[in-house]
């Protein structure tokens, strides 16, 4: 599946008169350059992710929100997202006109009010997408089809591999999934015939594609030697008989380069991040470290505050000088050379 078709087939689901802003501030976002600082008034990102719980019923060790829930002891209950909340957030510029919502966890599968909370987006005209494990979707996949959701991604591990190997195929009779699967290098090296039987069986299943990620040292224990790079042929040679087995099935990642990056990675300007219903922001899709001190509360401040929060604009500005070294955050990230849509 090619990453046009990927996204049409999201965009498929949506009511055309109510995202027709939404696509008007995409369009916007595409034609006008990046800046450092920028302004709501030139454009609002594209994609929001939403935190909508930190509990899971899996505890992987690659997961940012892990990491999270062990550092932070406190109650979950009072940052868990409900509908009202979501209300309160998507009344919001930053939120408004987001083409994409993405609903993630921990597992969101978990929050009671999730086929209400896609109902609303759905109805404002947003993309909807979640990502879960699996482990519940068996009796939640007919009320989010109800209640209008664009796209369901199920995560593949070895913990839920046999849960899904029994469930998978019913619930793509329902309403067709896609999958993801992280590749680790050690597993890239000594056990690629398990991916490439991963790709075999999901393909079987119904699902609509397989999108590899590449993993990155994040979570409870970061692992920084898993990282593939570019040039690996291991990798090379997974790619190959993965293709041959399942033609433009899968979605490969941009892997690491070696050298001088390219740093195309538009995160900063393109999405924003809810962390919780407190309205804690959050920097990017690459790291669970939140937004701190003023203009790091959706809530507190204005949109343009918000959206120019000092760390933002740092990491931007290293971004946007082509002599400068990429953020910290960047620098094990693949995602730093991928230019996003």
């Amino acid at each position: 599946m090619s990453k046009l078709s990927y996204y049409l087939e999201m965009g498929s689901r949506i009511r055309p008169l109510k995202a027709a802003p939404k696509f008007f501030n995409y369009l916007k976002y595409k034609a006008l350059s990046r800046r450092a600082v920028t302004s709501i008034r030139r454009y609002t990102p594209q994609i929001a992710s939403i935190l909508v719980t930190i509990r899971c019923n899996l505890n992987c060790g690659y997961c940012t929100e892990a990491k999270v829930r062990r550092d932070n002891k406190e109650s979950w209950r009072d940052k868990e997202m409900d509908l009202k909340t979501m209300r309160r957030i998507f009344s919001n510029p930053l939120f408004s006109d987001c083409l994409l919502v993405d609903l993630l966890g921990g597992e969101p599968l978990l929050v009671k009010d999730l086929e209400d909370i896609v109902r609303f987006l759905s109805r404002r005209g947003h993309i909807t997408n979640t990502s879960t494990n699996g482990l519940l979707l068996a009796d939640r996949i007919a009320g989010l089809k109800k209640a209008g959701i664009s796209r369901i991604n199920v995560s593949l591990y070895e913990a839920n591999r046999a849960l899904l190997e029994r469930d998978l195929a019913r619930a793509n009779k329902v309403f067709p999934v896609h999958n993801s699967f992280v590749l680790l290098r050690s597993m890239i090296e000594k056990e690629p015939e398990k991916i490439v039987e991963t790709a075999r069986f999901v393909r079987d299943a119904g699902s609509l594609s397989l999108r590899f990620w590449m993993y990155r040292p994040m979570g409870i224990d970061p692992r920084p030697a898993e990282i593939t790079k570019e040039s690996n042929p291991a990798y090379l040679d997974l790619k190959r008989r993965i293709e041959a087995v399942a033609p433009g099935f899968c979605l490969w990642p941009e892997p690491v380069h070696t050298g001088k990056p390219r740093k195309r990675c538009p995160q900063l300007w393109q999405r924003v991040n809810c962390r919780d219903a407190h309205g804690t922001m959050g920097i990017c899709c690459g790291t669970e470290r939140p937004l701190a001190g003023p203009g790091s509360c959706l809530f507190d401040a204005d949109p343009d505050t918000v959206f120019n929060h000092p760390t933002l604009v740092e990491m931007r500005e290293k971004l946007l000088d082509p002599d400068c070294e990429p953020p910290e955050v960047c620098r094990s990230c693949n995602l730093l050379e991928d230019p996003g849509w």
